[in-house]
């Protein structure tokens, strides 16, 4: 009996330090981002080749929701969640952004450095993949 109580105490402190991190991580993901600039050896789409500051190509992450803006008009909004999963070929786990619940659609990582969010794909850079960058306004 003793066991089944530390067993249950362990999962339910498990359960309770995850949602824990997914908060913390969708506080940072908070605000408005505005487009800076991509790294790929790919063709690069014309409305999203000027990174500088007013370029109007924002995203806005509120919570549970997202808006997506270029030139300042809306493309797209709806909901997303962040799950912690390994990318690529290392066991590291990383953040996981999936967008109005579409777990089957290509896996798109973040990272968050002082005012920098960049995301990026299951394929490094050196294997031709891509990174986008954005600054928090």
């Amino acid at each position: 009996m003793a066991v089944k109580k530390i067993l249950m105490l362990a999962l339910l402190t498990i359960l309770l330090s995850c949602k824990k991190n997914d908060t913390a991580q969708k506080i940072a993901l908070n605000g408005t981002w505005e487009y800076r600039g991509i790294t790929c050896f790919c063709i690069r789409d014309s409305s999203m080749n000027d990174g500088k500051p007013g370029n109007g190509s924002i995203i806005n992450f509120n919570n549970d929701s997202y808006k997506r803006f270029i030139k300042g008009v809306l493309q797209k909004g709806g909901t997303y969640q962040i799950v912690q999963e390994k990318s690529g070929n290392t066991n590291n786990l990383v953040n996981r952004i999936i967008y109005d619940n579409d777990t089957a659609s290509e896996k798109t990582f973040y990272k968050i450095e002082q005012n920098k969010l960049t995301f990026f794909g299951t394929t490094p850079i050196a294997a031709d993949g891509t990174e986008i960058y954005y600054e928090k306004q």
